[in-house]
């Protein structure tokens, strides 16, 4: 990916960076979060909920987290991982899913079972 791509990509809406997101990882079937030493990156949110940020390309995930929450490292989750682990277990912990943080910190908020629908919806096309 090249310096104008990476931009034009975060200078979408956060809607719009949600729909990318959602087509790109049903197509490559991999995203990314981030961690450091002590775990997963799971901020709270002022409205006292967590939330898991996810980017779809590993650029994104590191050059945003350096910006926001330095020490920690765009780590790869596949697409099974996220639908049959991640999403129930944010889903029990009651923790929303932060799709796609650009450089200010936003993003399209979302219940895990609702990105779930949508990435299987989105799957269906490639299949």
């Amino acid at each position: 990916m090249n310096e104008k791509q990476f931009d034009a990509v975060l200078a979408l809406d956060s809607f719009d960076r949600y729909g990318h997101f959602v087509s790109k990882v049903a197509d490559w079937e991999q995203l990314w979060g981030v961690k450091s030493d002590e775990g997963w990156l799971v901020p709270a949110a002022p409205e006292e909920f967590e939330y898991f940020p996810l980017w779809p390309h590993p650029e994104y995930a590191q050059k945003i987290a350096d910006e926001n929450f330095p020490g920690h490292s765009a780590t790869e989750i596949g697409l099974g991982e996220l639908l049959d682990h991640w999403l129930p277990l944010l889903e029990q912990d009651q923790a929303k899913v932060a799709v796609f943080p650009n450089k200010e910190w936003t993003f399209w908020c979302i219940e895990p079972h609702d990105l779930k629908e949508e990435l299987l919806n989105e799957m269906a096309k490639y299949e």
